[in-house]
């Protein structure tokens, strides 16, 4: 008796949007729940707490976002530009807070 397992067809598209997941998705949901947590008008235990939990309903959002654009590359330049705007709005956050 032979089993026949259907081949699985990983195609560049899939491959593509997964890679820019794991790469650009998960820091740009962590620089975001950080600044998050830094704005949360909470004790810092329980805004950090909020804002993790806030992460989780991100980050799914952004991977059901990733697959509903239709290329990959709109997914790479708008990842990046947020990247960037997060990036730039937590180092502005952190210079800020420094001065108080």
């Amino acid at each position: 008796m032979q089993i026949n397992f259907p081949k699985l067809a990983l195609n560049k598209e899939v491959v593509s949007r997964l890679l820019i997941i794991v790469v650009f998705g998960y820091p740009l949901v962590m620089a975001t729940s950080i600044v998050i947590s830094y704005c949360l008008p909470l004790s810092k235990p329980d805004s950090v707490a909020a804002a993790s939990m806030l992460s989780f309903v991100l980050y799914t959002a952004y991977i059901m976002w990733a697959f509903a654009l239709k290329t990959w590359q709109q997914l790479l330049r708008v990842s990046v530009l947020l990247l960037m705007a997060t990036g730039l709005i937590s180092g502005a956050l952190m210079w800020g807070m420094q001065r108080v």
